[in-house]
């Protein structure tokens, strides 16, 4: 059976909408790790099962924080990498970075998945250049169509985000970046001597 038969067997459901399959009962919560990602809640026989891949408890430029689930589960299955990890301030890295490497007349490749982290991180830089104004004559590119095509999806379902997207997208669109590029072609990327080349170049390889 190929792929596009097997999507008229979905049935799509709502965060916290509990569903009962053959005396299974389960339910979603918001995870917190890309836009819809989900972390599910399985009762069998009493016993409750909490299973998430990554989530997040931060909320950060676009998502909502994961939810704390109103009752607890007796086992928790999650994804744990990184998980004994102290990070330092994403604020302070942010800053340090970019500073780091604009004092330095370098440039900056930054791999990135196109979904999730791609957004987050042009919502980063967008907002930092719109900050910093001795910044903007330096140009911040993003290699991705497939990127492009999230960013679409992201614009249509803006409902799934956190509140401050959804009240500045009100005002104005913030997928729609002020200083922040679409780079169609590499090939294009043309080395200058001159102060503005020194450039934040987003490279996000297709996952």
């Amino acid at each position: 059976m190929s792929s596009k038969f097997c999507m008229f067997s979905f049935e799509v459901i709502d965060f916290h909408e509990q569903k009962e399959v053959n005396g299974i009962k389960f339910w979603c919560h918001v995870a917190g790790h890309v836009l819809g990602a989900c972390m599910f809640m399985i009762e069998i026989a009493g016993i409750r099962i909490l299973y998430t891949g990554d989530f997040s408890r931060i909320e950060d430029r676009h998502l909502c924080a994961a939810e704390l689930p109103s009752v607890s589960p007796d086992v928790l299955i999650c994804e744990s990498t990184y998980g004994t990890q102290i990070h330092e301030s994403r604020d302070e890295r942010e800053k340090s970075t970019v500073h780091e490497i604009v004092g330095r007349g370098g440039r900056c490749l930054i791999p990135a998945f196109a979904l999730g982290r791609a957004q987050e991180l042009l919502l980063i830089l967008d907002e930092y250049w719109e900050a910093h104004p001795e910044l903007q004559d330096i140009p911040v590119y993003y290699a991705s169509s497939l990127a492009k095509k999230c960013m679409a999806v992201y614009q249509t379902f803006v409902s799934g985000m956190n509140s401050r997207i959804q009240k500045q997208i009100a005002l104005n669109n913030p997928f729609v970046f002020k200083h922040v590029s679409n780079l169609k072609c590499t090939a294009s990327f043309v080395k200058s001597g001159q102060r503005g080349a020194t450039y934040g170049l987003i490279y996000l390889p297709i996952h």
